[in-house]
């Protein structure tokens, strides 16, 4: 008997495969729609398993931003002329996170007071076509808001006064010219790319105090509050190469950079820029990057000598030297996800046309704010009744949760997300994204002062924000917040 070809043997099976389905369908529909959704979650698991085997890939890079022309320091109203010399050079930095199946993260820091959203907006416009990022999410710029440092256009009613028109081209040049600086500090990092480690912890720094004299529930003056809130930690990501050798550190501590007064006419990075170079010096090879807390209302004590700009840049190195011998970090598996998004918080009040003019007799910056909305007005433009807002959440897996809110924070904010999260998770950064005004809590709302009502017009706001800002801020953090960091 001849033995069945290739083809008859294939034709058999094909006849047996379809009576096969034909009496078993149903059962095998059965147990497909039953499996799937385990096989999702096996599926699910393995990628999540497989983008944590992946090496997380890191890059860091600096330019140096120091003004290469006369410019008017910001910060203080008291300076009336460009600064006198350079005592210590100003930095962009950048840290660059990348992971297979992610995508990258780019966190920038700037030696300045501040800078427009538009700033950190248009770097990521440009990023985009660069490295690919296409969420607004991936990107965090921060201030780390030295009072030594030039103008950008966000504070320029502080000077009680219209700047000539040479400096106001003055501070238009070194905004546009910082903008292409970052997007080239940007693509450096991101070529640096190489294989390494991330891990974080918190240590501790006692300098900061707040400054805000209350008496009877109400605000004098600045001063020094012994017994005020303040928030002390001092959370530090520390990224290694494969064989453990510092890459970069970056800090987070919350105080303003005031250290120095407005007599120090010249560019310096106060405490952050002291610190970033002490560690620096201390570590050979590592960038170091300062990113400020909540530190509205918290200024450096002592102050006012610049012998203290070391002092404190000293106590931090130190802490973070006793971190790094004792390795109190924790392992970070990943990059992390990101989310931001954008929302609108509303002037208690804005002036109409006869309220202005009344305001325009007034000195120094209310006066100037006035003048310049009367002009606003009589072109035919309208006074804007809500600022637009960032909130960004950074998250490592459930390990590490950080907060990116924008403008200068009261502490009381990073004390109310660490109370209503799990704090020993959690890590807050301001100065974030957007420079453009205090940002009051319910507590300062109630006892007035500068940061609720003086500051608005050297920020070229009508007036103090509403009551209900602090739930605002606060109901987008828990959106976009993931659930493991609740308590």
């Amino acid at each position: 008997m001849q033995k069945p070809g290739v083809l008859s043997r294939g034709l058999d099976c094909l006849k047996f495969y379809l009576r096969f389905m034909l009496i078993y369908k149903r059962r095998i529909m059965v147990a497909c729609l039953l499996a799937t959704p385990f096989l999702t979650l096996l599926f699910a698991l393995n990628q999540c398993a497989t983008k944590e085997n992946e090496p997380v890939e890191i890059g860091v890079s600096r330019i140096d931003i120091t003004p290469e022309y006369p410019v008017r320091l910001t910060g203080y109203g008291d300076r009336r002329e460009v600064f006198d010399s350079v005592e210590q050079k100003l930095w962009a930095k950048a840290l660059v996170l990348d992971q297979k199946g992610n995508q990258p993260m780019v966190w920038v820091t700037l030696d300045l007071v501040g800078f427009p959203g538009f700033m950190a907006d248009d770097l990521f416009a440009m990023l985009t076509k660069k490295i690919g990022i296409t969420d607004r999410a991936q990107l965090v710029v921060s201030a780390t808001h030295t009072h030594n440092g030039p103008e950008t256009g966000v504070l320029l009613n502080i000077f009680g006064e219209t700047l000539p028109p040479n400096q106001l081209d003055d501070v238009k040049q070194y905004r546009d010219n910082l903008l292409a600086k970052l997007e080239l500090l940007v693509l450096e990092a991101y070529a640096s790319k190489a294989p390494g480690k991330l891990s974080w912890g918190i240590g501790n720094a006692t300098f900061a105090m707040n400054r805000r004299v209350i008496e009877n529930g109400k605000w004098i003056d600045f001063g020094e509050t012994p017994d005020g809130p303040v928030d002390h930690d001092l959370p530090v990501l520390r990224a290694t190469d494969n064989q453990g050798k510092l890459v970069a550190l970056l800090v987070n501590y919350a105080c303003h950079g005031t250290t120095l007064v407005p007599e120090h006419n010249f560019i310096h990075g106060d405490w952050m820029g002291a610190t970033q170079e002490r560690l620096e010096n201390k570590y050979p090879g590592v960038t170091a990057m300062v990113a400020l807390g909540c530190a509205g209302d918290a200024n450096p004590s002592p102050r006012g000598e610049f012998r203290y700009v070391a002092q404190h840049a000293e106590m931090i190195t130190d802490r973070i030297d006793k971190m790094l011998t004792a390795n109190s970090f924790a392992e970070l598996n990943a990059i992390p996800s990101a989310k931001y998004k954008r929302i609108e918080l509303a002037f208690a009040h804005v002036p109409d046309a006869k309220e202005f003019v009344e305001q325009s007799k007034l000195e120094a910056a209310q006066g100037l704010y006035a003048r310049n909305s009367l002009e606003i007005l009589a072109r035919g433009g309208a006074i804007p009744n809500t600022i637009p807002y960032p909130v960004q959440v950074w998250s490592f897996g459930n390990q590490l949760a950080i907060v990116f809110l924008g403008g200068e924070v009261v502490v009381d904010y990073s004390q109310r997300i660490k109370r209503e999260f799990n704090g020993e998770k959690i890590w807050v950064n301001a100065y974030s994204n957007d420079v453009s005004t205090y940002i009051a809590s319910k507590r300062l709302f109630a006892e007035g002062g500068y940061e609720v009502d003086g500051s608005m017009p050297y920020y070229n706001h009508p007036s103090r924000l509403t009551d209900d800002t602090e739930d605002r801020i606060m109901k987008a953090i828990h959106e976009l917040m993931p659930a493991a960091f609740l308590k």
